[in-house]
């Protein structure tokens, strides 16, 4: 047991020893930021969200828009998930949270809409939270959220 503690002395002492090699013959942190250069090019670009409520006879609908601007792209899978607040009052018509996917496409064709039918016994705002992912084309991906408050105005 103790020669294979010494071994392993001696292995850790080998291991600490060739990174200080290295520094010592000249190596620079600076130098290797150079090399690894991992500036992400400068891009303009944002997501636009609008809601709003369609009313119709037997049920209403709130209407989710998405619109990338510049150089920005909706991803089509994850896609994009609704989720409303629980609201007294409200029976929301799909499952939810409400996902809006398609898995045949890279990017959604702009702008992206997403509905959500449902019933209400009042006219009361409805506030719901928007996930969604967006690239900066052929680069990076990232996530975004918004909450919407849809103000009970129809159309």
């Amino acid at each position: 047991m103790r020669c294979g503690l010494c071994g392993c002395a001696v292995l850790i002492v080998a291991m600490a020893g060739g990174p200080a090699r290295a520094v010592d013959q000249g190596v620079d942190l600076d130098r290797l930021i150079e090399r690894f250069n991992a500036d992400a090019p400068q891009t303009a670009g944002s997501v636009e969200l609008d809601a709003w409520i369609e009313a119709g006879p037997e049920q209403s609908e709130v209407v989710v828009v998405l619109e990338p601007q510049g150089d920005f792209k909706l991803v089509a899978d994850p896609g994009i998930t609704v989720t409303p607040t629980a609201q007294p009052g409200v029976e929301w018509l799909v499952p939810l949270p409400h996902r809006h996917v398609d898995p045949e496409n890279p990017y959604f064709t702009p702008p992206a809409s997403v509905r959500l039918p449902f019933r209400a016994t009042h006219e009361q705002p409805l506030e719901v939270l928007v996930e969604y992912a967006y690239c900066v084309v052929e680069y990076q991906c990232f996530f975004g959220e918004e909450v919407l408050t849809v103000a009970a105005r129809y159309y």
